[in-house]
């Protein structure tokens, strides 16, 4: 039984690295963390349409010293294991199916463009034939690799190019990916050698149509041979994302990986979101730097120094913050209601308690009210039968503090109690909007790591600052809205003078009491 090493890579083209006005091109963190490495990290990429990059710059980075070990020393050597690189290349031609594409990402690797064209400083290890622009890439071969191009002209790269999908299909023919993977991952040795015979006479994966469908159609296991299969290249949570999700549906690999190294995106929340997705639901092996990957496909490994040209961190690293970043989110999200319920029922139960008592209060003394004028006007009419009884009702209270007891007050405890209700619940919304900014900043990966440069702390204090400004204008917030409670002529306080008062710096501070903060 051997083994087999496949490479895919996704997108290496000049639109998406070096063209500054494609709207798909690659931020210059991406580039500098996927190019460059620490040797180039500071390099001053400038503001022109196209970024130069030297080819000592490429030559010394974390993906030309990939393509090196995997590319360029297989072509000097027949004795080592051989690898099939399958690049994948976004070339559009003027239909309806680009049209709709250009609306949303704008124009992009057109054919014949230089944007379409393989990334300018390594095409000699992703098309070592040096097809023009205007045309397809064909198959090439030398020494332990074989080099194939599948030009897709949708974001799914195994859906078929929009000129062979016919007006009334239900559903796709192979696409030229699946065409070429079902032959390597599928084929016997003698499909391999056919395969080989077919690409030399045509170049193109078309080719070997009708050998995909006898290996696919084919009940027998042909191969036997373990598989190793990787992926490259961007964008890490559309494009890779979606080939990975499509080779571990249509496939059975054991051995599928993905690089955090030599993959990105517009930013590091995305990219790390694309290699979580791949790592937690696709069960894709997510391997960090050069050597590792190109051990993991055959080669030696043992010619990077890593620490002087990886930039990027370990995912693993960040799978350790998702995990704690969940923890306190789960732990504050189930606080936060267990809270919210509860005092939303005391004061319910406060509220409707204060609204019967007031109630029964207003009814007996209407009550109280109605049969002592009775009595008085009684009194005034017949003053020896009923002038004693007056006293007895009334228990000696005068008019005014009769009408206080019984009407005033719970009028104004009524009035007062909904204030509060209002105003608890106005507070705990501000607490409920502050948690979710503090929440926000605070667990983010680079705010739960440890702290090992100025940098990073230099980081961390821009979050804490950005998250006490934040804070400040909502507190600012919070006191407008109780000034127009206050217009309105209701008692209020600010939430910062409830639960706590704002000091400069936009922190709080404790509340001066529990009375202050009840409803």
């Amino acid at each position: 039984m051997g083994t087999r090493y496949v490479l895919l890579t996704e997108c290496l083209q000049n639109d998406l690295f070096l063209n500054r006005d494609c709207r798909l091109f690659l931020p210059d963190a991406g580039v500098r963390s996927m190019v460059l490495g620490k040797g180039s990290f500071d390099k001053d990429m400038g503001t022109r349409s196209r970024r130069n990059l030297t080819p000592e710059e490429l030559a010394a980075g974390p993906l030309g010293l990939f393509l090196e070990e995997t590319i360029g020393r297989r072509r000097q050597k027949s004795d080592c294991a051989v690898l099939d690189v399958i690049n994948i290349r976004d070339w559009h031609v003027s239909d309806d199916a680009y049209d709709i594409e250009r609306r949303s990402y704008g124009s992009h690797c057109e054919r014949g463009t230089w944007g379409a064209a393989y990334f300018e400083g390594l095409e000699h290890y992703l098309d070592p034939g040096g097809a023009p622009i205007t045309e397809h890439a064909r198959f090439f071969e030398e020494g332990s690799v074989r080099i194939h191009h599948v030009h897709a002209d949708s974001l799914f790269d195994f859906r078929p190019r929009s000129e062979y999908i016919g007006a009334g299909q239900r559903k796709f023919q192979k696409s030229a990916l699946e065409i070429v993977l079902d032959v390597i991952l599928q084929g016997s040795n003698e499909d391999i050698e056919r395969m080989r015979e077919l690409l030399r006479a045509d170049g193109r994966p078309r080719a070997l149509f009708d050998l995909a469908h006898e290996v696919d159609d084919d009940e027998n296991v042909r191969c036997n041979d373990r598989i190793y299969v990787a992926v490259i290249g961007v964008y890490t949570e559309i494009k890779v994302k979606t080939l990975l999700t499509a080779l571990r549906t249509l496939y059975n690999i054991p051995n599928l990986a993905v690089s955090d190294t030599l993959t990105a995106s517009a930013t590091l929340e995305r990219h790390l979101s694309g290699l979580d997705f791949a790592a937690k639901v696709l069960g894709v092996e997510v391997i960090h730097g050069v050597n590792d990957l190109v051990r993991f496909l055959g080669g030696s490994g043992d010619v990077v120094d890593e620490s002087n040209v990886v930039t990027s961190d370990d995912f693993a690293r960040y799978q350790s913050y998702f995990k704690d970043q969940q923890n306190v989110l789960a732990y504050e999200t189930q606080r936060l209601q267990e809270y919210t319920i509860l005092t939303e029922q005391r004061s319910r139960d406060v509220y409707e308690t204060v609204k019967r008592s007031n109630k029964f209060l207003l009814a007996w003394g209407a009550a109280f009210l109605t049969a002592t004028l009775a009595l008085s006007i009684a009194s005034a009419i017949w003053p020896d039968s009923v002038s004693w009884k007056l006293p007895a009702i009334t228990a000696g209270v005068s008019l005014a503090q009769f009408v206080g007891a019984f009407f005033t007050q719970p009028a104004a405890d009524l009035q007062r109690n909904l204030t509060n209700l209002a105003a608890f619940r106005m507070i705990l919304e501000s607490h409920s909007l502050k948690t979710a900014f503090a929440r926000f900043h605070l667990t983010t990966p680079q705010m739960l790591r440890e702290l090992r440069s100025d940098r990073e702390a230099t980081s961390a204090k821009r979050q804490i600052d950005a998250l006490e400004r934040e804070l400040a204008v909502i507190q600012a917030l919070d006191r407008a809205d109780f000034e127009s409670l206050r217009d309105l002529g209701f008692r209020a306080e600010p939430a910062g003078e409830v639960v706590g008062t704002a000091t400069e710096n936009g922190s709080a501070a404790a509340p001066a009491s529990d009375e202050a903060a009840s409803p």
